[in-house]
């Protein structure tokens, strides 16, 4: 049997990242407290005022992405229950908050290993202004950090279990997938990213090229059946986005990379770890950078494909269509950053505790 100080500490981390959940919770229930209903939200909601057909007629004209609404067809039912009533129209979004902290915590356990790490990744993750306040409001933003996650899950699964998975499994996930790309346009993003990823992690297998084949079959069967809806809701009928008319421009809320670098990097960064007193943790994203050990490319790879290249691409895209660029673009890139921070710094310690010097302060002995 185990003894009890083994048993401690295999519930220790658990433990410790349910209480830090729990207060995150706790902070947004705060801030679903004293919320009030601002334009957006209104007119994000008067479209529910009509039956479902309506809704569904109405759409196009309402949203940039049309039918690619999926938090509108979400939160739809809980608006018949209770109009207006916000703690009944967050349930949804509270429910996905807290299915992407335990999908994040899934992934924890495949990349972390001392209970530090995880206090890294969750508390930057639970204390997010950007996560907190997007949890508690009504719109989309709520859930995609948590599809990002669950993308990413499923992606690392498909490419190490794919030709061995069972036919239920397959499906689920193609069908997750699907819906992924239906939920909002950023789904596109939200699913290739990850996917790509989880297929870096395989270059140098024996058996790659079989594991990208079976994985691109398998996104073709994923695209051709979401093509349709996808195709329609971007080229068809839809609010136009961006354009002088609407008064946006792109840099009205983090500042022009190209006469002010230093703070767009702040403006980046800021949000991605998301508090100010946790600002000291992004010491740690130098450690792939500037220290040499095994996983140190997969960590700079899981940065730059799930987090950076991300950020540019929608940078990209809204200095084209001049719309503005805002932190809540990129919410659902936030937890892969946590998971990030919180990996390289378990990479730290330990390329420390191999060090002669470091090994003798560990064991007390200076």
């Amino acid at each position: 049997m185990d003894s009890y100080p083994n048993k401690f500490k295999r519930l220790i981390i658990p433990l410790t990242v349910t209480v830090i959940c729990l207060y995150g919770l706790y902070l947004r229930m705060l801030i679903l407290n004293d919320h009030e209903f601002w334009a957006d939200e209104y007119a994000y909601l008067r479209q529910m005022t009509g039956s479902f057909g309506d809704l569904l007629k109405n759409i196009p004209n309402e949203e940039f992405c049309s039918y690619l609404s999926g938090d509108i067809y979400l939160v739809y039912p809980f608006f018949k229950i209770a109009p207006y009533n916000k703690w009944v129209l967050a349930i949804p979004h509270i429910i996905a908050t807290v299915a992407g902290f335990y999908v994040l915590y899934l992934l924890a356990k495949r990349y972390l290993t001392t209970l530090s790490a995880y206090l890294i990744t969750f508390t930057v993750v639970c204390l997010n202004g950007t996560l907190m306040h997007h949890a508690t409001e009504i719109r989309p933003y709520a859930v995609l950090p948590t599809l990002a996650l669950a993308c990413l899950y499923f992606s690392l699964e498909l490419v190490e279990k794919g030709q061995t998975m069972s036919g239920k499994r397959r499906w689920c996930i193609g069908a997750f997938f699907v819906m992924v790309l239906w939920f909002h346009l950023y789904g596109l993003l939200t699913l290739v990213f990850p996917i790509a990823f989880a297929l870096f992690t395989k270059i140098g297998d024996k058996s790659f090229k079989s594991i990208l084949l079976y994985t691109v079959k398998f996104l073709l069967i994923v695209f051709f059946v979401a093509a349709p809806l996808w195709l329609v809701s971007v080229f068809g009928p839809h609010l136009p986005r961006g354009g002088d008319s609407y008064g946006f421009s792109t840099y009205m809320f983090i500042p022009n990379p190209f006469t002010d670098s230093v703070g767009f990097l702040k403006a980046i960064f800021g949000n991605l770890v998301g508090r100010k007193n946790l600002y000291f943790l992004l010491v740690f994203m130098l450690t792939p950078f500037l220290l040499s050990y095994k996983e140190r490319f997969q960590q700079i790879a899981f940065l730059l494909i799930l987090v950076l290249v991300p950020v540019g691409v929608l940078f990209v895209l809204d200095v084209a269509h001049n719309y503005f660029f805002v932190q809540r673009q990129f919410i659902w890139t936030m937890p892969f950053f946590a998971l990030f921070l919180g990996w390289s710094f378990d990479s730290f310690n330990s390329y420390l505790q191999q060090r002669p010097f470091c090994r003798k302060i560990f064991k007390g002995g200076i």
